[in-house]
């Protein structure tokens, strides 16, 4: 089950906690000193050599190739991962590179009733999840 934690809680036991995903609401909310990995930016320079045919196989194992030298890290520029062409549940993705390692992302849209939103419902780029049933999923609120 994802884990709920106020903003101060997170501050307190991040530290402690070995793995996840964790679900900020803003910028300000992330821990400090960690790398921060623009995954924007490392995907857009790896997929550019790639077919477009090819794209959606590629982007998890070029994910795993950016986090694979860190145990803690913040991704920065996640909504390429909502691209519809790519195909991808972005917190399943995501949450599949965090065992034995902690990834903390900003969500780009927002977050409501205990679920997540990314754009519109109109839009192609749309995406929804609820990651209450999931394992190794702290969010973050106010």
């Amino acid at each position: 089950m994802a884990t709920l934690l106020r903003r101060l809680e997170f501050k307190q036991r991040y530290p402690e906690i070995r793995q996840g995903l964790f679900i900020v609401p803003s910028e300000k909310r992330l821990p400090k000193g960690q790398e921060d990995i623009n995954i924007g930016r490392v995907l857009s320079a790896a997929l550019s050599d790639v077919t477009e045919n090819d794209r959606a196989d590629a982007v998890s194992p070029l994910i795993a190739d950016a986090v694979s030298r860190f145990t803690a890290m913040t991704l920065t520029h996640i909504e390429i991962l909502f691209t519809p062409e790519l195909h991808l549940d972005v917190v399943g993705t995501l949450l599949a590179l965090c065992r034995n390692r902690k990834i903390c992302i900003v969500w780009p849209g927002v977050m409501d009733g205990g679920k997540l939103y990314y754009a519109k419902p109109e839009d192609p780029e749309y995406y929804e999840c609820d990651p209450r049933p999931l394992q190794d999923t702290y969010i973050i609120f106010e």
